[in-house]
């Protein structure tokens, strides 16, 4: 008898950590970080996809916000330091930033149909995409599926 095909169900990650849109940047890469996650799903509050948010949001973003903008309080802390007023202004601007401010609305994903080859195919094709949600018909979020999780057939080898 044949051997069944792997397909995403059984390397996917069901146990899935993510935020909501609403959740703060400093949380996320809070949650990131103690993860050791290179990203999480953004779901609404019926788990449905509506984006994700990666370490690359975080960093490389082209909005005034995050990495860049820690860099630009750390840089003029000094003359921060003095003002006061001027240095609350700028912690709060970072600190009043979303998930949804950097998130990716449009992320990548693939369904929970989905064969041992296409999940390779989206990685090789998207290189810098990790991880990527796996999705039912009615785009909840049912797992995601990591470059790691691809070594996992191979492990039982």
């Amino acid at each position: 008898m044949p051997k069944a095909e792997i397909t995403v169900k059984d390397i996917m990650t069901r146990k899935v950590v993510s935020v909501a849109p609403e959740t703060s940047l400093v949380e996320a890469a809070n949650i990131l970080a103690e993860h050791s996650f290179d990203g999480v799903p953004v779901v609404d509050s019926k788990n449905k996809l509506v984006g994700i948010i990666t370490e690359y949001d975080l960093i490389e973003k082209s909005s005034d916000i995050h990495l860049p903008t820690f860099q630009k309080i750390l840089q003029n802390l000094k003359v921060l330091r003095s003002d006061r007023s001027e240095f609350e202004k700028e912690v709060k601007k970072v600190s009043s930033l979303t998930v949804e401010d950097v998130m990716n609305p449009e992320p990548l994903t693939l369904s929970d149909t989905a064969s041992f080859e296409e999940v390779v195919r989206a990685f090789k094709e998207h290189h810098r995409v990790n991880p990527i949600p796996i999705v039912d018909k009615s785009e909840k979020v049912v797992g995601v599926v990591s470059r790691f999780d691809v070594l996992k057939p191979l492990r039982s080898l």
